[in-house]
């Protein structure tokens, strides 16, 4: 065998288990069973771009390439031709959309209430946010669909010596984006974000049973430093 096909094929190798890996992980963020979450796996393997793989390794008289494809693949399963999510604040009429995404896993169907209509309180909400300048309701879009969803509240404090710190909350990826990347997009994004607001912290919860969503937030960077507990208060109603 010679050292290009040696190379090629360790390519393919790794390719596939990081779009494997990566989608495994992604699913079960989202709360999704084994099974699900190894359909998310072989999913992502059968969409790797085994194309654009071959093109940054060989010219096309079959020679080594010089420079790497522009559709080379990503570890998620996508490839570099693909446009990436787009980020930008939630607009009113996106609400429809980030409530239904709030309520596409097991812990969102039981508590959300996606409609139609809305109950009143999702528009209250949304509107609180608007007015207060330390929060930001974001949505993740491809084209003119809503894929995700997170929000960031920035907390000042004098811990730290004063130090700002960031809380990325509510993070959904729709069902057709969980093993391509989007959710280590909009986390990479909040995290960006964070820093231009001069935060010196960021910080997130997650549900104890997302145990692959813990691993996830790992990966990007993310340390276990702390146990969170919460009390529910009683309708106000």
């Amino acid at each position: 065998m010679s050292a290009t096909t040696t190379a090629l094929a360790a390519a393919v190798r790794d390719a596939c288990a990081s779009a494997a890996v990566d989608a495994y992980e992604d699913a079960g963020m989202q709360g999704l069973c084994a099974e699900g979450r190894f359909e998310a796996a072989v999913g992502a393997i059968e969409r790797v771009d085994l194309a654009a793989i071959v093109a940054a390794r060989t010219g096309a008289d079959g020679a080594p390439a010089r420079t790497e494809s522009a559709t080379r693949p990503m570890a998620n399963g996508t490839s570099a031709g693909e446009a990436t999510p787009a980020i930008r604040r939630a607009l009113r009429e996106d609400l429809p959309a980030i409530v239904a995404l709030l309520a596409d896993d097991m812990l969102g169907a039981r508590r959300e209430r996606p409609g139609p209509p809305l109950a009143s309180g999702y528009l209250a909400a949304f509107e609180a946010i608007e007015r207060a300048p330390n929060c930001e309701l974001l949505v993740a879009c491809r084209g003119a669909q809503v894929i995700g969803t997170m929000q960031l509240d920035f907390t000042p404090g004098l811990s730290r010596q004063g130090a700002w710190r960031a809380t990325i909350e509510a993070v959904r990826v729709a069902a057709g984006e969980r093993s391509r990347g989007t959710g280590r997009t909009m986390i990479e994004w909040a995290i960006a974000r964070a820093r231009s607001r001069g935060c010196r912290i960021v910080q997130l919860g997650s549900d104890r049973s997302r145990v692959h969503a813990h691993r996830f937030y790992e990966r990007l960077g993310f340390v276990a430093s702390h146990l969170g507990m919460k009390l529910e208060l009683a309708d106000a109603g």
